[in-house]
């Protein structure tokens, strides 16, 4: 948040490399419906933190992270495909949102793929 980050080499290293290469593999590999749900929590746990940084860094304008806020935004992914029919954990099932309120939907379950 103060960039020092800008001034590391090795930081902007992991930026471009490390993360997108790790979240490319989380978000997009096939194995994700192998993985227990403790590493997927991980997972969306990590991705918010994610976008927080592309938040942070958004004034930068710097497309290695806005590359990875697509893939990780992106609904079609593996992993959101994967946890896509998982019960809400925040909201109740049955409970109806206002629609200002609601950041997005479910697949419905009974729709083709």
């Amino acid at each position: 948040k103060i960039g020092l980050d800008v001034k590391s080499e090795a930081c902007q290293r992991f930026f471009r490399d490390g993360l997108t290469t790790s979240f490319t593999k989380i978000l997009t590999d096939e194995a994700v419906s192998g993985w227990k749900f403790e590493i997927h929590r991980c997972i969306i746990n990590n991705t918010h933190r994610l976008v927080e940084l592309c938040v942070a860094k958004l004034s930068q304008d710097w497309f290695p992270l806005l590359e990875l806020l697509a893939m990780a935004l992106n609904p079609h992914c593996k992993f959101h495909l994967y946890n896509g029919t998982r019960p809400s954990e925040t909201v109740p099932a049955g409970v109806q949102l206002a629609e200002d309120e609601l950041y997005a939907r479910p697949p419905d379950p009974r729709s083709p793929k």
